[in-house]
């Protein structure tokens, strides 16, 4: 473990210990996790974060084209007007493929970070299965209330095999006093994924800068505190702790892990509305952390979600759709759960 303001040598995590049996498996990939609800809800796996990490284990390759469209629209989105209208001629005409950028996720509400390395496993598979091209999602950030945080740790350490580099960011931890971690410790590590598989960046084609230099995107997490509805707030504070340290390094990955002031391009969350004094809050951080094309999976359980949460989204300039039952393991289907398509109207 590394805090921010000394030499960066993460320590390098094993993968999962082979007595520990996984609990699922994405695309071949295991997931290790134990509930433990004498640590709160958090600890505990709610039943719209199981099915939803059902529906990413059944139909990973649903999930996978899904999250290729939307790295072609993020894509087409940074490309210039001129570029755009040239590829939508070459592509209408079948001469070339259309280009695809890596996405930024985020996490509402993780509690102990399980549907998260869900997904971080589907990312895994496809960016070992497609050497040369950019992962599904270049970066995650799981948030949660401060008391979670080590819960969502606890998870990526034993599943280290799905992801690369990891920063664990704490704002209500004081610093020692040197200046250097004053503002909230920020740890860092290095995962596993790829050590093996990955091919070197003169091999890639990853993604190409401005001087047509050729890198890989490495797959980054990070867990961090966010309180719905307080995403203003909290980025001052961001700012606050960026500002007193006195490195570049610990400045660059300040910027890194500075959550609040992104828009994501994917947002998950499960069971997340089932009180109504949190509807409004969720919904305002849904509004602050997306763009137009952002889509967000919500997990529901509709006998603790009023009605009013689904016109409170549309009042906020929201459109959803909820996912065919078939696509829900059995025990999920029916009127009791549901799983959410949920973007802004445009």
């Amino acid at each position: 473990m590394t805090t921010i303001g000394h030499n960066r040598t993460p320590h390098l995590r094993p993968s999962p210990t082979p007595s520990i049996s996984p609990f699922l498996f994405i695309n071949k990939i295991p997931i290790v996790f134990s509930e433990d609800w004498d640590t709160g809800i958090g600890g505990g796996l709610w039943s719209t974060g199981l099915a939803i990490a059902k529906y990413f284990e059944r139909h990973a390759d649903i999930v996978t084209t899904n999250l290729i469209g939307l790295g072609r629209v993020k894509c087409t989105r940074n490309t210039n007007p001129d570029e755009q209208q040239l590829n939508t001629r070459l592509q209408e005409n079948g001469k070339i493929c259309v280009k695809r950028e890596a996405l930024t996720a985020l996490e509402l509400g993780s509690g102990n970070g399980f549907l998260s390395v869900c997904l971080l496993a589907l990312n895994a598979s496809f960016k070992m299965s497609h050497p040369g091209e950019p992962p599904l999602i270049e970066k995650l950030v799981m948030t949660d209330m401060v008391d979670h945080i080590s819960l969502i740790e606890k998870t990526l350490h034993v599943n280290s095999h799905v992801w690369e580099e990891m920063y664990v960011r704490n704002l209500a931890e004081s610093g020692s006093g040197d200046g250097e971690n004053e503002g909230g410790a920020i740890n860092s590590y290095f995962g596993t994924l790829g050590n093996d598989d990955t091919p070197n960046a003169s091999d890639c084609d990853c993604d190409r800068g401005n001087d047509d230099t050729t890198t890989c995107k490495k797959v980054t997490v990070i867990a961090a505190e966010h309180r719905w509805g307080e995403q203003e707030i909290e980025s001052i504070r961001e700012e606050e702790s960026k500002t007193r340290r006195h490195n570049q390094q610990s400045n660059e990955i300040d910027a890194n892990v500075a959550i609040h002031n992104q828009k994501y391009d994917f947002i998950i969350g499960s069971d997340v509305a089932y009180r109504d004094h949190l509807h409004a809050p969720l919904i305002s951080s849904l509004l602050h952390f997306s763009h137009e094309h952002t889509v967000s999976l919500i997990g529901i359980t509709m006998n603790d979600t009023k009605p009013k949460f689904f016109d409170s989204l549309l009042e906020a300039g929201f459109r959803y759709e909820r996912l065919a039952d078939h696509f829900m393991e059995r025990e999920f289907r029916g009127k009791n759960f549901g799983i959410f398509a949920i973007q802004r109207c445009r």
